[in-house]
């Protein structure tokens, strides 16, 4: 279930939390180590997460005072995931081209939680700050919080203040190797030269960035960071290492394939083609097998409603696009598999697709109800039909769901679009609902997330 937000609150109740907030505040009244410890588990993963679950608390909303601030302190620029990938791919290109180069990716294990948060503030957060409530609140919270745990609103910028000492490091060290691209996001990073590097100068470089932006012994502070590279996950190429078998490195759930082939007059060239990786596609695969799951489930409150595999079925295969609110400021949203996967679609008439991927796009929807041995609904039955659900054509036309008052899904349309899944467009007083209001039980209700 979606949490609740301020936007759903009326005034007087927005008036009271302030003045409950302010009172807590000057009277010290609250307390960072109260959040809460959870254990997820993430695409097979246990993550390791700490909340506060009741996001109205003093310690909720300080939280976010503190992000604030340290926002506005350190202008923290976050990484835009497929800007990076876009970007990797145009540089991947011209790579291929080059007569010499060499990449590198690697990654850091278990991050957020590996980042001391008392660390980061007496190196980077102390020296910048002057306003003593500010320096005296963010010095209470670090303490009794200890580590950027995943789960905090203020764990993407504590890592980033330090991870940007990291990529300066990185970049200075490797100024005069050839550095030709060098992109983090959040834990994942990429290196490109236009040169041979060997793998063990590159080590070395990105083991001593770490140890001067992570691990500065001249600080007398506890916790440590915790932070190390996962080796496992470490990836080094250069251009004579390619060979006719592909070898093949990922980046946020893309996966770029390398192999040496023959082009005009039998000259060798490198090859490079694209998909998504295996754990992503299992990942996505599980989704829709369980949207499958709750129509075939006799113990289901969604069993053999059709319309509602329907919409869910729809909104997966499709860009979702709405519009929510921070900080009483429209955001554009969008969320989905094509969205998340965009890139791929400008690749997807050139043949630089990996086949693997292809067929995946084109056959994904008929491979869950296999494998949850469910009947195909009336509504796939046909190729006509089935066309609107396949992601290899909504992919290539971006089909975007369009919850935009003014431009998308008009209010009559979106109640129409609900009024089928049985979300109502009155509430219990009988007044007309908000299209902001049903769009978000919408999306709740097909699975997207809002």
């Amino acid at each position: 279930m979606a949490k609740d937000t301020l936007n759903s609150k009326t005034a007087e109740e927005i008036e009271t939390i302030i003045s409950r907030i302010q009172n807590d505040v000057s009277g010290g009244n609250y307390d960072f180590s109260k959040c809460d410890s959870i254990i997820l588990n993430h695409d097979g993963k246990k993550r390791y997460v700490k909340e506060y679950k009741d996001i109205y608390s003093t310690e909720s909303i300080m939280c976010l005072y503190i992000k604030h601030i340290l926002d506005r302190t350190f202008r923290v620029r976050y990484p835009n995931r497929n800007k990076s990938v876009r970007e990797l791919l145009n540089v991947l290109t011209a790579v291929k081209q080059m007569g010499a180069f060499t990449i590198v990716k690697f990654d850091f294990k278990d991050y957020f939680n590996s980042v001391s948060a008392p660390y980061v503030f007496e190196k980077f957060i102390r020296p910048q700050m002057s306003n003593r409530f500010e320096i005296s609140l963010i010095s209470d919270f670090v303490s009794n919080t200890k580590y950027a745990y995943a789960g905090l609103v203020t764990s993407n910028v504590l890592s980033e203040i330090v991870a940007k000492s990291f990529d300066d490091e990185v970049r200075k060290a490797f100024i005069l190797k050839g550095i030709l691209f060098f992109e983090r996001y959040i834990d994942d990073g990429i290196i490109i030269f236009n040169e041979d590097v060997p793998i063990d100068d590159i080590q070395d470089v990105l083991n001593r960035s770490l140890e001067k932006a992570y691990l500065d012994t001249s600080l007398v502070v506890q916790p440590k960071c915790k932070t190390r590279f996962n080796h496992d996950k470490f990836f080094h190429v250069t251009r004579k290492d390619i060979t006719s078998t592909s070898i093949s490195f990922d980046y946020l759930g893309y996966e770029v394939f390398i192999c040496k082939g023959t082009g005009r007059r039998n000259k060798p060239i490198i090859e490079m083609t694209y998909g998504i990786t295996q754990s992503k596609q299992e990942k996505y695969k599980k989704r829709v097998c369980d949207f499958i799951t709750l129509f075939a489930d006799p113990a289901s409150v969604d069993y053999q409603n059709i319309e509602m595999l329907r919409h869910r079925l729809s909104a997966f295969a499709s860009r979702t696009v709405y519009q929510g609110n921070k900080f009483n400021t429209p955001v554009w949203k969008v969320k989905g598999f094509i969205a998340n996967y965009g890139e791929l679609r400008y690749l997807l008439d050139t043949g630089q697709v990996d086949s693997r991927t292809v067929d995946y796009l084109k056959t994904l929807l008929e491979s869950a109800f296999v494998a949850t041995g469910t009947d195909l609904p009336h509504f796939l039955k046909s190729e006509q039909s089935r066309a609107g659900y396949n992601l290899y054509d909504n992919m290539r036309k971006n089909k975007t769901l369009l919850f935009v008052e003014r431009i998308g899904y008009d209010y009559d349309s979106l109640s129409k679009k609900c009024g089928q899944i049985g979300i109502k467009t009155v509430d219990k007083d009988g007044k007309r609902r908000g299209y902001g209001t049903m769009v978000r039980e919408y999306l709740i209700k097909t699975k997207v997330g809002y």
